[in-house]
């Protein structure tokens, strides 16, 4: 009797999930009776997995910061005295070419190198040929932990909604799906 009535709730359940027109809830008991793992650290107290937005004026350092960030990520170095996960970062400097990172990553981290650091200085349109290409990248490197779009802007459709609240609010949503 008690099986049953647990297999009648989740057929109830699962009909109510395919349904396009029913809310899928869950009751505040339900809630609490599920167990969810915490999120491992990518760098310990300062990052998780997720979509972050690192935003400030010009010229003043983030493309630096990043990676900085980038760097210890891909190998595993502390950071700060922070522990980070090692794995795979691809960072797309897309206001850069080849010969600038090259200078800047040499006067940041002299001969070190890391072959987890993966960069690229094009990469196609959000809603477009970025979708895949970044799926492909994961495809091809699955110990991903970071992926680093530099800027915001060099990703964005070309259309004469480009700086609405909504077209934003789209994008971040994309993004924040796709972490």
């Amino acid at each position: 009797e008690e099986k049953s009535n647990t297999l009648e709730e989740l057929a109830k359940k699962l009909n109510r999930m395919s349904n396009p027109y029913v809310l899928n809830t869950v009751t505040m008991s339900e809630l609490y009776d599920s167990v969810y793992t915490n999120q491992p650290h990518i760098i310990e107290k300062i990052l998780y997995p997720g979509l972050y937005l690192f935003a400030g004026g010009s010229k003043i350092g983030k493309s630096f910061m990043m990676i900085q960030l980038a760097y210890h990520v891909s190998t595993g170095t502390p950071l700060w005295g922070y522990t980070c996960r090692q794995g795979t970062v691809l960072y797309l400097a897309l206001e850069d070419n080849h010969r600038r990172l090259q200078a800047r990553s040499y006067r940041m981290f002299g001969t070190e190198s890391t072959d987890k650091l993966i960069f690229s200085v094009a990469a196609g349109k959000l809603n477009k040929d970025l979708d895949e290409q970044l799926n492909n990248f994961m495809y091809e490197h699955p110990d991903t932990k970071l992926v680093i779009i530099d800027t915001l802007q060099k990703i964005r459709e070309e259309n004469g909604d480009n700086y609405s609240y909504a077209n934003d609010y789209q994008i971040m949503g994309k993004l924040k799906s796709f972490a």
